[in-house]
Protein backbone atom coordinates (compact mmCIF):
# COMPACT_ATOMS: atom_id res chain seq x y z
CA UNK A 1 0.00 0.00 0.00
CA UNK A 2 1.47 3.03 -1.00
CA UNK A 3 -0.89 5.70 1.17
CA UNK A 4 1.26 8.94 2.40
CA UNK A 5 2.32 9.57 5.79
CA UNK A 6 1.60 7.31 8.88
CA UNK A 7 -0.74 4.39 9.93
CA UNK A 8 -3.28 4.67 12.34
CA UNK A 9 -2.11 3.89 16.23
CA UNK A 10 -3.06 0.63 18.15
CA UNK A 11 -5.14 0.98 20.81
CA UNK A 12 -5.21 -0.44 24.08
CA UNK A 13 -8.46 -2.33 23.84
CA UNK A 14 -6.67 -4.60 21.79
CA UNK A 15 -4.72 -6.42 24.39
CA UNK A 16 -7.83 -7.27 26.06
CA UNK A 17 -9.13 -9.18 22.89
CA UNK A 18 -8.02 -12.85 22.57
CA UNK A 19 -5.10 -13.35 19.71
CA UNK A 20 -7.48 -14.61 16.87
CA UNK A 21 -9.39 -11.22 17.34
CA UNK A 22 -7.01 -9.25 18.13
CA UNK A 23 -5.20 -10.58 14.43
CA UNK A 24 -9.01 -9.60 12.78
CA UNK A 25 -8.72 -6.01 14.11
CA UNK A 26 -5.12 -5.36 13.89
CA UNK A 27 -5.67 -6.54 9.47
CA UNK A 28 -8.73 -3.68 9.77
CA UNK A 29 -6.12 -0.93 10.77
CA UNK A 30 -3.42 -1.68 8.77
CA UNK A 31 -5.37 -2.44 6.08
CA UNK A 32 -7.58 0.94 6.47
CA UNK A 33 -9.91 0.63 3.46
CA UNK A 34 -13.32 -1.31 3.82
CA UNK A 35 -12.94 -5.14 3.44
CA UNK A 36 -15.31 -8.10 3.29
CA UNK A 37 -15.16 -11.15 5.43
CA UNK A 38 -14.26 -13.34 2.59
CA UNK A 39 -11.25 -10.75 2.32
CA UNK A 40 -10.38 -10.85 5.91
CA UNK A 41 -10.53 -14.87 6.16
CA UNK A 42 -8.29 -14.81 2.67
CA UNK A 43 -5.44 -12.73 4.22
CA UNK A 44 -5.36 -14.19 7.94
CA UNK A 45 -5.90 -17.97 6.22
CA UNK A 46 -9.50 -18.76 8.56
CA UNK A 47 -12.95 -19.80 7.88
CA UNK A 48 -15.38 -17.00 7.26
CA UNK A 49 -17.60 -18.18 9.37
CA UNK A 50 -15.08 -17.78 12.14
CA UNK A 51 -14.11 -14.15 10.73
CA UNK A 52 -17.99 -13.16 10.51
CA UNK A 53 -18.18 -14.16 14.29
CA UNK A 54 -14.94 -11.76 15.42
CA UNK A 55 -16.35 -8.94 12.84
CA UNK A 56 -19.44 -8.92 14.47
CA UNK A 57 -18.14 -9.01 18.17
CA UNK A 58 -15.36 -6.30 17.13
CA UNK A 59 -18.42 -4.34 15.87
CA UNK A 60 -20.21 -5.02 19.09
CA UNK A 61 -17.53 -3.99 21.04
CA UNK A 62 -17.06 -0.19 19.41
CA UNK A 63 -14.07 -1.54 18.31
CA UNK A 64 -15.41 -2.16 14.19
CA UNK A 65 -17.92 -0.50 12.05
CA UNK A 66 -20.15 -2.76 9.68
CA UNK A 67 -21.28 -1.17 6.14
CA UNK A 68 -22.67 -2.85 2.79
CA UNK A 69 -21.55 -2.17 -0.47
CA UNK A 70 -23.42 -0.77 -3.54
CA UNK A 71 -25.50 -3.26 -4.80
CA UNK A 72 -24.37 -4.73 -7.99
CA UNK A 73 -26.65 -7.21 -10.02
CA UNK A 74 -29.17 -9.25 -8.00
CA UNK A 75 -28.49 -10.28 -4.58
CA UNK A 76 -27.87 -9.06 -1.24
CA UNK A 77 -24.69 -6.44 -1.33
CA UNK A 78 -21.88 -7.88 0.82
CA UNK A 79 -21.11 -6.19 3.98
CA UNK A 80 -17.78 -4.46 4.69
CA UNK A 81 -15.87 -3.70 7.63
CA UNK A 82 -13.61 -1.14 9.08
CA UNK A 83 -11.69 -0.23 12.06
CA UNK A 84 -13.95 2.16 14.19
CA UNK A 85 -11.65 5.27 15.42
CA UNK A 86 -12.25 3.99 19.20
CA UNK A 87 -9.29 1.21 17.47
CA UNK A 88 -6.96 3.34 16.89
CA UNK A 89 -6.68 6.13 20.09
CA UNK A 90 -3.92 4.42 21.67
CA UNK A 91 -3.36 6.36 24.46
CA UNK A 92 -5.11 9.08 27.12
CA UNK A 93 -2.91 11.36 25.49
CA UNK A 94 -5.45 11.78 22.66
CA UNK A 95 -7.89 13.10 25.12
CA UNK A 96 -5.61 15.49 26.50
CA UNK A 97 -5.37 16.88 22.96
CA UNK A 98 -8.43 16.83 21.69
CA UNK A 99 -9.17 18.73 24.89
CA UNK A 100 -6.53 21.42 24.19
CA UNK A 101 -8.07 21.99 20.57
CA UNK A 102 -11.33 22.15 21.50
CA UNK A 103 -11.07 24.78 24.38
CA UNK A 104 -8.19 26.64 22.73
CA UNK A 105 -9.53 26.99 19.13
CA UNK A 106 -12.93 27.30 19.74
CA UNK A 107 -12.33 30.53 21.03
CA UNK A 108 -9.79 31.48 18.41
CA UNK A 109 -10.97 30.57 15.21
CA UNK A 110 -9.88 33.04 12.44
CA UNK A 111 -8.56 30.75 9.68
CA UNK A 112 -5.35 31.32 7.37
CA UNK A 113 -1.88 31.93 9.33
CA UNK A 114 -3.66 32.93 12.71
CA UNK A 115 -5.35 29.49 12.96
CA UNK A 116 -2.14 27.92 12.25
CA UNK A 117 -0.45 29.90 14.92
CA UNK A 118 -2.94 28.89 17.98
CA UNK A 119 -2.73 25.43 16.61
CA UNK A 120 0.83 25.37 16.97
CA UNK A 121 0.14 26.96 20.71
CA UNK A 122 -2.34 24.45 21.31
CA UNK A 123 0.24 21.72 20.80
CA UNK A 124 2.47 23.55 23.22
CA UNK A 125 -0.32 23.39 26.17
CA UNK A 126 -0.26 19.54 24.50
CA UNK A 127 3.45 19.28 25.51
CA UNK A 128 3.13 20.91 28.51
CA UNK A 129 0.45 18.17 29.47
CA UNK A 130 2.37 15.54 28.51
CA UNK A 131 5.33 16.23 30.15
CA UNK A 132 3.59 17.57 33.46
CA UNK A 133 1.96 13.38 33.37
CA UNK A 134 4.82 12.23 32.93
CA UNK A 135 5.79 10.45 36.57
CA UNK A 136 8.75 11.69 37.93
CA UNK A 137 10.98 8.58 37.77
CA UNK A 138 10.30 7.78 34.08
CA UNK A 139 11.57 11.80 33.73
CA UNK A 140 14.50 10.95 35.77
CA UNK A 141 15.29 7.86 33.52
CA UNK A 142 14.94 10.25 30.47
CA UNK A 143 17.04 12.34 30.97
CA UNK A 144 14.99 14.61 31.53
CA UNK A 145 16.26 17.44 33.09
CA UNK A 146 16.93 21.36 31.21
CA UNK A 147 19.36 22.14 29.45
CA UNK A 148 20.50 18.77 28.64
CA UNK A 149 21.61 18.36 25.10
CA UNK A 150 19.47 17.93 21.09
CA UNK A 151 20.64 13.98 21.55
CA UNK A 152 19.32 13.88 25.02
CA UNK A 153 16.32 15.54 24.05
CA UNK A 154 15.66 14.40 20.88
CA UNK A 155 15.55 10.83 22.75
CA UNK A 156 13.59 11.83 25.39
CA UNK A 157 10.75 13.24 22.82
CA UNK A 158 11.19 9.88 21.43
CA UNK A 159 10.14 7.76 24.17
CA UNK A 160 7.18 10.14 25.25
CA UNK A 161 6.21 9.82 21.62
CA UNK A 162 6.76 6.31 21.72
CA UNK A 163 4.27 6.10 25.00
CA UNK A 164 1.78 8.50 22.93
CA UNK A 165 1.68 6.06 20.14
CA UNK A 166 3.49 7.41 17.16
CA UNK A 167 5.65 5.12 16.60
CA UNK A 168 9.00 6.41 16.41
CA UNK A 169 12.16 5.69 15.18
CA UNK A 170 15.30 8.05 15.10
CA UNK A 171 17.86 8.44 12.66
CA UNK A 172 20.61 11.09 12.15
CA UNK A 173 22.34 12.98 9.44
CA UNK A 174 24.68 15.24 9.68
CA UNK A 175 23.54 17.56 11.81
CA UNK A 176 19.69 17.00 11.64
CA UNK A 177 18.10 14.35 13.56
CA UNK A 178 14.94 12.91 12.15
CA UNK A 179 12.30 11.59 14.15
CA UNK A 180 10.20 8.77 11.64
CA UNK A 181 6.71 8.91 13.29
CA UNK A 182 4.92 5.53 11.60
CA UNK A 183 1.96 5.48 13.67
CA UNK A 184 -0.25 8.69 14.16
CA UNK A 185 -3.10 8.48 17.60
CA UNK A 186 -5.14 10.77 15.45
CA UNK A 187 -4.78 9.93 12.19
CA UNK A 188 -8.40 10.47 11.08
CA UNK A 189 -8.10 13.91 12.26
CA UNK A 190 -4.93 14.52 10.51
CA UNK A 191 -6.29 13.81 7.51
CA UNK A 192 -9.23 15.66 7.63
CA UNK A 193 -7.62 19.24 9.21
CA UNK A 194 -3.99 18.72 8.65
CA UNK A 195 -3.93 22.53 8.84
CA UNK A 196 -4.58 22.15 12.96
CA UNK A 197 -3.78 19.22 13.91
CA UNK A 198 0.01 18.50 12.19
CA UNK A 199 0.18 21.90 13.43
CA UNK A 200 -0.85 20.93 16.68
CA UNK A 201 2.31 17.69 16.12
CA UNK A 202 4.85 20.51 15.57
CA UNK A 203 3.82 22.82 18.69
CA UNK A 204 4.28 19.23 20.98
CA UNK A 205 6.94 18.69 19.98
CA UNK A 206 9.03 21.95 20.31
CA UNK A 207 7.31 21.86 23.49
CA UNK A 208 8.91 18.87 25.20
CA UNK A 209 12.25 19.94 22.92
CA UNK A 210 11.95 23.05 24.50
CA UNK A 211 13.09 21.22 27.86
CA UNK A 212 16.46 20.52 26.44
CA UNK A 213 17.10 24.01 25.25
CA UNK A 214 16.43 23.18 21.69
CA UNK A 215 15.16 26.33 20.22
CA UNK A 216 11.56 26.05 18.59
CA UNK A 217 12.90 26.83 15.08
CA UNK A 218 15.15 24.00 14.58
CA UNK A 219 12.43 21.90 14.73
CA UNK A 220 9.89 21.17 11.68
CA UNK A 221 7.67 18.67 10.48
CA UNK A 222 7.10 17.09 7.50
CA UNK A 223 3.59 15.51 7.57
CA UNK A 224 2.16 13.18 4.53
CA UNK A 225 5.05 13.56 2.43
CA UNK A 226 6.26 9.70 2.09
CA UNK A 227 4.15 6.64 1.89
CA UNK A 228 4.40 5.24 5.70
CA UNK A 229 5.64 8.00 7.89
CA UNK A 230 5.76 11.81 8.83
CA UNK A 231 9.43 12.85 9.46
CA UNK A 232 10.03 15.44 12.38
CA UNK A 233 13.25 17.23 12.10
CA UNK A 234 15.56 18.52 15.04
CA UNK A 235 18.65 20.56 14.03
CA UNK A 236 21.76 19.99 16.37
CA UNK A 237 23.22 23.39 15.67
CA UNK A 238 22.13 26.74 15.98
CA UNK A 239 23.80 26.97 12.14
CA UNK A 240 22.48 24.20 11.11
CA UNK A 241 19.31 24.30 8.11
CA UNK A 242 16.42 22.06 8.41
CA UNK A 243 16.46 19.60 5.29
CA UNK A 244 14.28 20.54 2.78
CA UNK A 245 10.95 18.55 2.40
CA UNK A 246 12.00 15.51 1.12
CA UNK A 247 8.47 13.94 -0.06
CA UNK A 248 7.87 16.86 -2.47
CA UNK A 249 11.25 16.45 -3.33
CA UNK A 250 11.45 13.93 -5.99
CA UNK A 251 10.59 16.29 -8.82
CA UNK A 252 7.47 18.20 -7.06
CA UNK A 253 7.94 21.43 -5.79
CA UNK A 254 8.76 22.30 -2.35
CA UNK A 255 8.57 26.26 -1.69
CA UNK A 256 5.56 28.12 -0.85
CA UNK A 257 6.02 30.24 -4.48
CA UNK A 258 5.76 27.08 -6.35
CA UNK A 259 4.03 24.18 -4.22
CA UNK A 260 0.83 23.33 -5.71
CA UNK A 261 -1.97 24.07 -3.92
CA UNK A 262 -3.44 21.32 -1.64
CA UNK A 263 -7.20 21.60 -2.36
CA UNK A 264 -10.01 21.30 0.31
CA UNK A 265 -8.19 22.69 3.02
CA UNK A 266 -11.12 25.32 4.72
CA UNK A 267 -8.74 28.43 5.08
CA UNK A 268 -9.00 32.24 3.51
CA UNK A 269 -5.75 32.29 2.52
CA UNK A 270 -4.20 30.28 -0.33
CA UNK A 271 -2.22 28.18 1.89
CA UNK A 272 -0.24 25.59 -0.08
CA UNK A 273 0.68 23.23 2.22
CA UNK A 274 3.86 24.93 2.88
CA UNK A 275 4.76 26.90 6.03
CA UNK A 276 7.97 28.62 5.76
CA UNK A 277 7.12 30.44 9.19
CA UNK A 278 5.28 27.64 11.21
CA UNK A 279 7.97 24.98 10.00
CA UNK A 280 5.49 22.28 8.71
CA UNK A 281 5.22 21.09 5.11
CA UNK A 282 1.95 19.11 3.98
CA UNK A 283 2.62 16.75 1.69
CA UNK A 284 -0.19 16.04 -1.28
CA UNK A 285 -1.77 13.04 0.99
CA UNK A 286 -5.42 13.79 -0.21
CA UNK A 287 -5.63 12.06 -3.61
CA UNK A 288 -4.03 9.15 -1.62
CA UNK A 289 -6.70 8.93 0.76
CA UNK A 290 -9.45 9.18 -1.32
Amino acid sequence: MSKFGPRPARSDRRERLSAPRRAVLDLLVEHQDPMTVAQVAEQLGQHPNTVREHLEALVRTGLAMRDQRAPVGRGRPASVYTYAPEASFSSPEYAVLAQVLVSYLSNVLPDGPVLRHHSREAGRSWGRAILEREPAHESEAAGAAPRRGSAAAVEHLRRLLDRTGFDPETERNGDVRTVRLYRCPVLELAKDRPEVVCNAHLGMAREILAEGDVAPERVTLEAFTEPGACLLHVTSSPDGVPPAPRGWARGLPVTAAEAEPVTGVPTSDPWDGFDSEGGLTIGPHREMFS
